[in-house]
């Protein structure tokens, strides 16, 4: 999905390893204070999941709201995904100034506040100002709570409640693909975003009033800098670095090109294929299901057969079911399963390349190779929604847009076989 396509989901376990990286050895909080800072932040990072998406299963409406051709759509489709990187950037620097919980209730609120601000855009230019700075809030919410969840946690428990609280960005897009629908119909897109920003201003409240403190809340900034993290990247792409290095980041860009694209432009995509309103909007539903239960997946089988096997067979599975969604004569029922086998493979793979990154990396520079990789990815989530409303302002058809979205997937592949077969013939990672 996306965050996703956080996705947006490899965005929060970067954090995770980043956060290591700055956070004291804490001693484990009592299991009340993990259950109700985990059910807090799961539940901002599903809001956060809601509002991403939202903008994706209202744009057929919206387009249709301000009598405008759907290419139109790709302003307010990128600068979501702008201001999300934004807001990623960011939130080190505003944890570290004002705390993880301070930045996470700010956040929640904010992006609550501008959501009830969509609606009643002028033009589609406000819109997509509206949601560059919603995108922001959405940005920077997603690393504080994982922070936060993981500070409550013991030490051998952190990884699972990342991996939990990450998983709302893709249960917020199931909510809203199932929901959005169905709201739309009934009283219209901007109640879809009505209860976007109602939810998150009450949650906000509750977060305020529950969420515990953790040990960041007045403690010294983080010890990592821009500055520091920049200064490894000649490690990174230093001798037999490079070559696995460039393979991660290619391979990063491509997927979450490609993941983005569809989560923000499969509606319009699917109605240019005859498919109801209401129905296209239940595909971003399906997409994101197909990637929740793809994560669950993923985290059993990377115990047991390598990440760059796993993520190879997640790949070929999205560009073979995106190929299946353009075929004219595919029924409805293979359609879903399409749908949700293109969007498992993609945000399985979303979610992979971090772990692809901790494996490739010695310890020293795992925490910059994730980072450099999750920005990569971040790069791509502007890339690809642009590049697909680019095709429809040239007046491609739905089915040669799904035809042209397989092939990034398919060279994502071939560079995971690469970096798979560098792993093999036993390329370690060197600090130069």
């Amino acid at each position: 999905m996306a965050e996703a396509a956080e996705g947006t989901s490899a965005d929060a376990m970067a954090h995770t390893v980043a956060a290591d990286s700055f956070r004291a050895a804490a001693a484990p909080h009592g299991s009340s204070s993990l259950l109700s800072a985990a059910a807090l932040c799961f539940g901002a990072v599903l809001l956060d999941g809601l509002d991403t998406t939202s903008i994706g299963v209202a744009g057929p409406a919206i387009a249709a709201r301000f009598n405008v051709a759907a290419a139109s759509l790709t302003g307010p489709f990128v600068m979501t995904s702008v201001g999300a990187v934004i807001g990623y950037v960011l939130s080190g620097a505003l944890v570290g100034r004002w705390s993880a919980r301070r930045v996470l209730i700010a956040s929640v609120a904010g992006f609550g506040v501008l959501s009830l601000a969509t609606p009643h855009a002028g033009s589609i230019t406000q819109l997509a100002f509206l949601r560059l700075f919603t995108a922001i809030g959405l940005g920077a919410a997603l690393p504080s709570a994982i922070s936060i969840a993981i500070e409550q946690s013991p030490t051998r428990l952190r990884e699972t409640v990342a991996a939990i609280v990450a998983t709302g960005l893709a249960a917020g897009g199931v909510l809203g693909g199932m929901l959005g629908g169905i709201v739309t119909r009934r009283y219209g897109w901007e109640c879809l975003f009505y209860i976007g920003g109602v939810l998150p201003l009450l949650l906000s409240a509750c977060l305020w009033r529950w969420l515990p403190a953790n040990s960041l809340e007045c403690g010294p900034a983080p010890t990592s800098d821009v500055v520091a993290s920049f200064a490894l990247t000649k490690h990174l792409l230093a001798k037999a670095n490079a070559t696995q290095t460039i393979c991660l980041w290619a391979f990063s860009f491509l997927i979450f090109a490609v993941a983005y694209a569809l989560l923000f432009w499969l509606p319009p995509l699917l109605i240019g294929m005859g498919h109801s309103p209401g129905s296209a909007q239940f595909g971003i539903g399906v997409f994101s299901a197909g990637g929740l239960f793809a994560n669950i997946g993923l985290v059993l089988l990377v115990s047991r057969f390598s990440v760059a096997s796993v993520m190879l067979v997640a790949a070929s599975a999205a560009a073979f079911s995106v190929l299946g969604i353009a075929l004219p004569e595919v029924t409805s029922t293979m359609m879903w399963t399409l749908i949700a086998g293109t969007g498992g493979g993609l945000i399985a793979c979303s979610v992979g390349q971090s772990a692809l990154a901790i494996s490739i990396y010695p310890p020293a520079l795992r925490t910059t190779g994730v980072g450099f990789s999750a920005a990569a990815g971040r790069f791509g989530s502007i890339a690809g929604p642009a590049a697909t409303g680019l095709l429809f302002a040239l007046g491609c058809s739905p089915q040669w847009i799904l035809v042209a979205a397989s092939a990034p997937i398919l060279v994502a592949a071939l560079v995971l076989t690469l970096l798979a077969k560098l792993r093999a013939r036993g390329f370690e990672g060197d600090m130069g």
